[in-house]
């Protein structure tokens, strides 16, 4: 239950949800993971009960959008534990409109959040790495990259072009020993999916089980433990790839 020892990681939307099952998952596993999302409080509950379990955590305010607050988030991450090993660029909001209708500053505030913000961290910390001569960036994508849904052109738009940056910066980075991959979850079981099937009852949750080959919505924590994965030693040679945690959904022409 090491497979991270000695390493530092930082973690964005790591309040709730993937990046919160990918916190844990990365504490329990030895590393020392800095925490951020931009609900600050619930953050810093999540990350004192890590703390309160014997687990390295720390927690930070982090508006991806905004750029003083990712440069906030390396500056406390080396700080805290002077390196960092480790980014998982998983914080996103979501935004569908018809692409007729979406008003222009919500197709600008998705590429920020969703695309911008991915630059801004890779930026500030791959020179880090590069002095390291080691790192593993992890930028959590979607299957809607390689599939299509009505309304969702622009989140389709962003998490294509992340796994096309990241394909990118393997090839540029993999001298430096510097890992870039992309994971791309299907239909999860989130905070936010659980607010749908609320909202929108049991069709929503019907449709979203019958999309996957295993005939289910998966959880975070089997996304969580591919970014385990791909963070170790145990994947030391696996750069510009993307990893769909989708139960079979890109498998079948199945959309409804």
């Amino acid at each position: 239950m090491e497979r991270l020892k000695n390493k530092v990681a930082i973690v964005t939307g790591a309040a709730d949800g993937i990046g919160l099952a990918i916190s844990r998952s990365f504490a329990m596993e030895g590393a020392a993971v800095m925490m951020s999302d931009i609900n600050a409080d619930k953050c810093a509950q999540e990350a004192a009960a890590l703390v309160a379990d014997g687990y390295v955590a720390k927690s930070v305010l982090c508006n991806v959008g905004k750029t003083s607050d990712v440069e906030t988030l390396v500056e406390s991450t080396l700080s805290s534990f002077q390196r960092i090993d480790i980014l998982v660029n998983n914080a996103a909001v979501a935004i569908s409109a018809h692409i007729a209708e979406m008003p222009e500053e919500d197709w600008d505030e998705l590429m920020n959040i969703n695309l911008k913000s991915i630059y801004r961290s890779i930026k500030l910390v791959t020179p880090y790495m590069q002095q390291q001569r080691s790192g593993s960036v992890i930028n959590i994508s979607s299957v809607q990259a390689s599939r299509s849904w009505d309304h969702w052109t622009a989140y389709a738009g962003a998490k294509g072009a992340i796994i096309s940056m990241t394909n990118q910066l393997a090839g540029q980075f993999g001298e430096d020993n510097i890992r870039f991959n992309t994971i791309s979850p299907g239909a999860i079981l989130t905070p936010m999916n659980e607010k749908r099937i609320e909202a929108e009852g049991k069709e929503f949750l019907q449709s979203s089980i019958h999309q996957a080959a295993m005939r289910r919505m998966g959880t975070p924590q089997e996304v969580a433990m591919t970014a385990v994965f791909l963070a170790s030693d145990e994947a030391s040679f696996i750069t510009g790839e993307d990893i769909r945690v989708d139960g079979g959904l890109c498998t079948l022409p199945r959309y409804t």
